[in-house]
């Protein structure tokens, strides 16, 4: 492929774009629910080896980031960034878009996070048929977990839980289906798409009203979780406490799909760090969600009449593969980005 080169400005800077292996631009699917997450590494590297080496994905392109949508996130002209997006073979979303900055001191949004510590997005969550494989050949690559993968059931499934913790602060949720067994899902090679992200909140009604009253979310699920008798949780809970610390739950849902879920949990009684306050483009962790929308003015007029503060520059930038789009952004009392955006003509 040749690589095209843009002038930018008035001074010589150079971005390349993004080598994709997609032909022509992707039209997203709209109203389905957020399409990829953006993720902030030190270092692709690994991430690119685990997940196409262990989970069976394949980096569908790798480029520089356009400049305007490093100045949409409110960095520096001097900060300079590159990416690569990560997708399973066969779907055409929960996509995962590891991107790297230069330019710019960095942290971890979540460093040495509990799983009960509020702030940021907490974990990309994934289906497998065999989680505890997968498990096996992240600890082999100096990886971690919350805890050995855990049954438990919920909603009549009974299933097998693991939380990997992988560089960054980034947490990779592999669930698998014992009883009943998975059906469909046919792409699945090591794991799944990503079809939920999870976020760890300090104040639940708050996170619920942003997405359900803010954004229009629905809700399959609200309720508390809590053990009957004292278990390992595949949250690394004290299993003392597992009967006492009820897990309020929030899964939402732009609509009636098992992809581009939002899940909201705090563990009621326990009061962890609050990692808020990092959650922006320049730290490192999964710093945002990507929601495809029809029209973008129109989803900001919405929005910011619902009293929520949006961030948009108004400029047309390139993302591949879907070309020409804008882009706004709102974050959550959380501290959970969510970067809306409209593909162009």
């Amino acid at each position: 492929m040749r690589t095209i080169i843009f002038a930018l400005l008035s001074f010589v800077t150079f971005w390349v774009a993004p080598v994709s292996v997609t032909a022509k631009p992707v039209q997203p699917e709209i109203g389905k629910g957020w399409q990829e997450a953006v993720v902030h590494v030190a270092d692709p590297a690994p991430w690119v080896a685990f997940f196409t080496e262990d989970a069976g994905w394949k980096v569908a392109s790798r480029g520089r980031i356009d400049p305007t949508i490093l100045k949409s996130w409110n960095l520096a002209p001097s900060v300079t960034g590159t990416e690569v997006l990560l997708v399973n073979e066969g779907d055409s979303k929960g996509w995962i878009r590891l991107v790297t900055l230069k330019g710019i001191a960095s942290e971890p949004i979540r460093p040495a996070a509990q799983a009960w510590d509020p702030g940021g997005w907490f974990s990309l969550m994934t289906r497998s048929r065999d989680a505890t494989t997968v498990y096996k050949k992240a600890i082999a690559r100096g990886w971690t977990a919350y805890n050995s993968p855990q049954e438990f059931s919920f909603g009549g499934v009974q299933l097998r839980n693991v939380v990997i913790r992988g560089p960054d602060g980034v947490n990779v949720s592999i669930y698998e289906r014992l009883v009943p067994k998975l059906e469909g899902w046919d792409t699945i090679k090591g794991i799944s798409r990503v079809f939920n992200v999870m976020t760890m909140v300090k104040d639940f009604e708050a996170e619920r009203a942003f997405f359900q009253e803010g954004l229009g979310f629905g809700a399959w699920f609200i309720g508390n979780y809590e053990d009957t008798i004292p278990v390992a949780t595949n949250f690394g809970l004290p299993v003392n406490l597992s009967t006492h610390i009820p897990r309020r739950s929030g899964i939402l849902w732009e609509s009636q799909s098992e992809d581009g879920r939002v899940e909201l949990m705090r563990f009621v009684g326990l009061e962890g760090v609050d990692h808020a306050p990092r959650a922006n483009f320049t730290n490192r962790g999964i710093v945002a969600l990507r929601l495809p929308v029809a029209n973008l003015d129109a989803w900001v007029s919405k929005v910011r009449a619902k009293g929520i503060e949006v961030s948009t520059i108004g400029q047309p930038s390139r993302l591949a593969p879907y070309g020409r789009v804008k882009t706004a952004w709102v974050q959550s009392p959380n501290g959970g980005i969510v970067e809306a955006f409209e593909v162009l003509p």
